[in-house]
């Protein structure tokens, strides 16, 4: 078994490359037998301040995204476990259309991001201090925004965190995430407390940083604070992306010491031994 519960396609996400039933087919060659399709929702994250961010997701996506799934997943039915989710941007800045979106009967799943802090840009926009120091405070907000989704109920799992790290290796830039390990064991006392999981990320694998996200270190304490539901995703936005990395994220479970990896149904864990 091997899943792929992190990837995104066009025309549902505005950065992906590829089609859903051509993410399927990527994933189906690296050997996936679950995926989900999760689609960028920003909706909570919109600022006047940068109007040239993604878009919300429109009402009439919805209907468009699940006629187009229910289409690949028919496809692939019996060769492919196909589940649709979404990535949700921040949805406890706005909590009630944060409410709205995971209660949408399309999704079975949530993955809820910080891609940036409030009105600021991504952190994918950003450029970073050469002095570590001058940048600890934007860290330790971005902590403390994860604290408060975590307990907010309008996510399954927490993803990539440490999202600006693989921004930071492009610039030549970076940190060791557990300078933080005061806010990370909150973060993941909460996680605990609210049954609310985290992803392994392993996008930045094949970029500059070559590590996942969180780092493994990360992960580590995770577990060792009684952290058990932990999914793995590639964050591919091309089919040729779709199922990277997801090997070598079950292999860190592995070692980290986690038996389980978890599917989802209708926003509910399925643990699956690893």
């Amino acid at each position: 078994m091997l899943s792929d519960y992190h990837m995104h396609c066009k025309p549902y996400s505005p950065d992906a490359g590829d089609y859903m039933d051509e993410m399927a087919q990527g994933a189906l060659r690296r050997g996936m037998t679950h995926i989900c399709i999760t689609n960028h929702v920003e909706n909570c994250t919109q600022s006047p301040e940068f109007p040239d961010q993604f878009p919300p997701f429109g009402d009439w996506g919805w209907e468009h995204l699940w006629m187009t799934y229910a289409g690949v997943r028919e496809k692939y039915a019996g060769r492919l476990d196909i589940r649709l989710g979404a990535e949700v941007g921040s949805p406890h800045y706005l909590p009630e259309e944060g409410l709205d979106i995971y209660a949408r009967p399309e999704l079975e799943f949530v993955i809820g991001s910080v891609h940036n802090l409030r009105h600021a840009k991504d952190f994918y926009y950003l450029n970073y201090p050469e002095d570590f120091d001058n940048f600890r405070p934007a860290v330790e907000q971005y902590l403390d925004e994860y604290i408060e989704l975590a307990g907010s109920g309008l996510c399954d799992v927490l993803g990539h965190i440490g999202y600006m790290q693989k921004y930071m290796a492009r610039q030549g830039k970076g940190f060791d995430m557990m300078l933080f390990e005061e806010r990370l064991r909150i973060l993941f006392k909460t996680c605990v407390e609210h049954g609310v999981g985290i992803e392994v990320n392993t996008a930045a694998l094949s970029d500059t940083l070559g590590d996942f996200l969180p780092q493994p270190s990360v992960v580590k304490l995770y577990r060792d604070m009684g952290g058990e539901i932990v999914t793995v995703g590639s964050d591919a936005h091309r089919a040729e992306d779709a199922g990277s990395g997801i090997r070598e994220g079950f292999e860190l479970l592995r070692t980290c010491g986690f038996k389980y990896v978890c599917l989802y149904e209708e926003h509910v864990p399925k643990f699956v031994k690893i």
